[in-house]
């Protein structure tokens, strides 16, 4: 199985943290990423993202592109969700070959570095609109098969 971790890309800032929307650049990021996963030929069989809406917004960007999969909402990755919780649901989703989950910093990637055997939980960053490709076949533990940025996509800071 390939997990498929996706920060969400760049949102306004706003007082309520959980209705943020993307900006027009954070939209550009998502675009980039649903078109170099379309390039890899990889179209997912199963979406889950956080159900705060720049997480949302980030996850329809980028199946509009490269996937017809129903996006799910997973509380799973809601920052305030432990590691435990977080393990007990990855091991509870249905097996497929290619699942995207589309969450926030910090804990996406800590839950990446948990499944690689990291022992420092900030040894990789994810950016926003970063994505990290893992391959594993028992949801404890994973291989990086890669990872790439926005900016190695040609989208540029803003």
């Amino acid at each position: 199985m390939k997990l498929y971790f996706l920060r969400h890309a760049e949102a306004l800032d706003g007082a309520d943290d959980a209705a943020r929307p993307l900006t027009s650049h954070g939209e550009k990021q998502a675009r980039e990423v649903g078109r170099f996963l379309e390039r890899a030929g990889i179209e997912f069989d199963a979406v889950y993202c956080s159900p705060l809406v720049r997480a949302k917004q980030t996850a329809e960007g980028v199946l509009k592109i490269c996937g017809s999969a129903d996006l799910q909402i997973a509380e799973a990755f809601l920052n305030e969700t432990s590691q435990a919780q977080f393990d007990k649901w990855l091991k509870e989703i249905p097996e497929v070959k290619h699942a995207c989950l589309v969450g926030h910093a910090p804990s996406l990637g800590e839950r990446i570095c948990q499944l690689l055997a990291m022992t420092n939980p900030e040894a990789l960053k994810l950016p926003k609109g970063g994505l990290a490709c893992l391959e594993t076949e028992d949801r404890h533990s994973a291989v990086l098969k890669f990872f790439v940025t926005p900016r190695l996509l040609g989208v540029k800071t803003s």
